[in-house]
């Protein structure tokens, strides 16, 4: 049976963490941002005809301070992100796909899972990897649509009080799904 455990939430509120101990209990871990990165190296020369450049730091910049040049490039990308998370999931497994923007790639779940955090955490935690406080708010403007489905877990506190929050959903998903 295939079962499709999809993360999703925006920046810097632990959707990584969430989908590794997700993979961590036996599923099969799917990144969308990776997919969208080798999908961004795939249609280089498509990218440059509509942004004149290809340089990712330079399209961070233009997408995330204008919103329609955002769709421009996920039109551009998603196709292709879809077609390989098809080819990545042609095996009866459990699957746990981190995909910040899940809706907006219209993913087809069994489970949606969406993390979220207080705004003052996401900061702290985009801060210390580096991004500058402009960047984090742009980011987060073009991520206002990505609102809370499913089941919604609030990360904003430690590490031990997330994992208690998983293994009981685990424990949950494992009696429900008969896995």
């Amino acid at each position: 049976m295939k079962f499709f455990l999809c993360v999703s939430g925006k920046i810097g509120t632990g959707k990584s963490t969430v989908s590794k101990f997700f993979r961590d209990k036996g599923f099969t871990y799917i990144n969308m941002d990776e997919i969208g990165h080798e999908v961004f190296e795939r249609k280089r020369y498509e990218i440059n005809k509509v942004f004149n450049t290809t340089d990712r730091n330079e399209i961070s910049y233009i997408v995330f301070n204008d919103l329609e040049k955002l769709r421009i490039l996920e039109s551009i990308l998603h196709p292709e992100m879809k077609k390989i998370l098809s080819e990545k999931t042609n095996r009866n497994l459990k699957y746990v796909i981190e995909a910040a923007i899940k809706k907006r790639l219209n993913l087809d779940c069994d489970i949606n899972l969406t993390v979220i955090s207080e705004k003052n955490v996401i900061f702290d935690r985009l801060i210390k990897r580096g991004l500058e406080l402009e960047k984090i708010e742009k980011i987060l403007k073009a991520q206002e649509d990505i609102t809370p489905e499913g089941i919604v877990i609030d990360n904003s506190y430690t590490l031990d009080v997330l994992y208690k929050k998983l293994e009981f959903i685990y424990s949950f998903l494992k009696k429900s799904f008969n896995f």
